[in-house]
């Protein structure tokens, strides 16, 4: 049973499904059983085709009995928002807790996942907590020897494997403004701000890189902690492997980011000469 009187810094969950009816059981339950309790579960469908709906709403309905004092919201669209960000954006606007971590419905995470991040937020400065992740397939079967953060790093410029926690401005000029270093919106958890919508409504002008703004904004307002445990699963899906026309796309909208990060933030000689040499690098294999 959860016992909010321990959780003095209250969590919603905020779960965005399309089509993961197969998760919703073991993924809602898994967050339940967190050893750090989440006050509030908001689950968003965004007109998934398969059973998902009754499978939520089947799912509410036993919580309801075994969990009378969580609260539980549920919003169904009946039309695709064709964006993700536009779900974020839905989820947070309907949240009431202090902290926020938004799981993906098809991801996974470890029973102290919340427990080792929230301790982070002991610091008011810091906005955005986030852990390591491994990359696993639809069957949990991983798909790298080495864990996720491990490997945009070495792609990119590698840092310290240890936890730390940074101001926002020397992180962005470390490596937001290079490269989205946080791997997956499942491992992070973040301070419920009112600008949260405003960075969102950024966000949404991108397809594919909406998150790497969104993390941008959000940082650059205090502090950010990064936990190297590997607490979260990211699962990769068969059909969403990139395609051609893909890459093109997420290199627009990088170059796209990485104007924005010269244009607002002010980065170093090395930091922009990164930005170069990444943009070089990358475009002889994605174009």
């Amino acid at each position: 049973m959860i016992n909010l009187e321990q959780n003095k810094k209250t969590i919603t969950a905020i779960l965005p499904n399309y089509n993961y009816e197969r998760y919703i059981d073991s993924r809602i339950n898994e967050i339940l059983n967190q050893t750090y309790p989440v006050s509030e579960i908001i689950i968003l469908d965004d007109a998934s085709t398969d059973n998902s709906v009754e499978k939520i709403k089947q799912k509410v309905s036993e919580l309801h009995k075994e969990y009378p004092e969580l609260n539980i919201q549920t919003e169904f669209n009946k039309k695709n928002s064709g964006n993700v960000f536009s779900q974020w954006a839905k989820g947070i606007n309907l949240a009431s807790s202090d902290y926020i971590w938004i799981c993906e419905m098809d991801d996974s995470a470890k029973p102290n996942f919340l427990a080792n991040l929230m301790n982070s937020f002991c610091d008011k400065d810091v906005m955005l907590a986030y852990s390591n992740s491994k990359l696993v397939n639809q069957n949990d079967k991983p798909l790298l020897k080495d864990n996720l953060r491990k490997l945009k790093d070495f792609f990119r410029k590698k840092h310290s494997f240890d936890s730390y926690t940074i101001d926002g401005e020397k992180e962005i000029n470390k490596n937001l403004a290079v490269y989205n270093s946080i791997p997956n919106v499942s491992a992070v958890v973040l301070k419920n701000r009112s600008v949260l919508d405003d960075y969102l409504k950024g966000a949404k002008k991108y397809k594919l890189s909406g998150d790497w703004y969104f993390y941008l904004r959000v940082v650059s307002d205090g502090k950010i902690h990064y936990c190297h445990k590997k607490l979260n699963l990211h699962r990769i899906h068969e059909k969403s492997v990139t395609k051609k026309t893909d890459l093109k796309e997420r290199f627009s909208e990088m170059q796209r980011i990485h104007e924005f990060t010269i244009k607002n933030y002010n980065l170093s000689k090395t930091t922009k000469d990164r930005i170069i040499k990444l943009e070089e690098n990358l475009a002889d294999s994605w174009l």
